[in-house]
C-alpha cells in the first residue's frame, strides 16, 4: 500500500517547512551557541537553552527522518507497519518539552523562542499527516 498522502500539497509544504526550521535551528546554533555568543551570563540561561535547542534539532530531525519514511513507503520501498510504528513513536514525541525543568527557568533567546513557535505549527501539520496515516491503516 502507498502513501499517497505524499504526493500532496500539505505534505510538500510539511516537508519543505521542516527542511528550512532544520537550516535555521543550525544557523541558530552556528551563529550562537556554538561561538559562545548567548544574550546573557548566567549559566543556568545558557545550559537552558543549550538544552531546548538540542531537544528542537532533535524532534526536527526525527520529524523528518518520519517524512522521508513516508516518501519509501510511497515508492514501495518499505512496508506501511513500518510507517505505522514510526508514527506511533512520533505521536510521543513531537512538540513536547521538558516538564522537568528546574523550578525557576530562564527566558529563552527571542530567535530560540521563535524556533518553537515554527516548530509547534510544524507539529500541528505533522498531526494532521498523521490522522491521514492512521486512516489510511484501517
Amino acid at each position: 500500500m502507498a502513501a499517497e498522502w505524499v504526493d500532496t500539497p500539505q505534505f510538500a509544504s510539511v516537508f519543505d517547512t521542516n527542511i528550512a526550521l532544520l537550516t535555521e535551528t543550525r544557523d541558530y546554533l552556528q551563529s550562537n551557541l556554538a561561538l559562545g555568543h548567548t544574550p546573557t551570563e548566567d549559566p543556568i540561561a545558557k545550559l537552558t537553552a543549550t538544552r531546548e535547542a538540542s531537544r528542537l534539532t532533535a524532534l526536527l530531525a526525527e520529524t523528518m527522518s518520519w517524512l522521508l519514511l513516508n516518501k519509501a513507503v510511497n515508492n514501495l520501498e518499505v512496508p506501511l507497519d513500518s510507517l505505522l510504528e514510526e508514527a506511533a513513536n512520533l505521536c510521543r514525541n513531537i512538540g513536547a518539552r521538558d516538564e522537568d525543568a528546574p523550578e525557576i527557568t530562564p527566558e529563552l533567546p527571542s530567535e530560540l523562542e521563535d524556533l518553537y513557535g515554527k516548530s509547534l505549527d510544524l507539529f500541528v501539520s505533522v498531526r494532521k499527516i498523521l490522522a491521514n496515516v492512521r486512516a489510511a491503516a484501517n
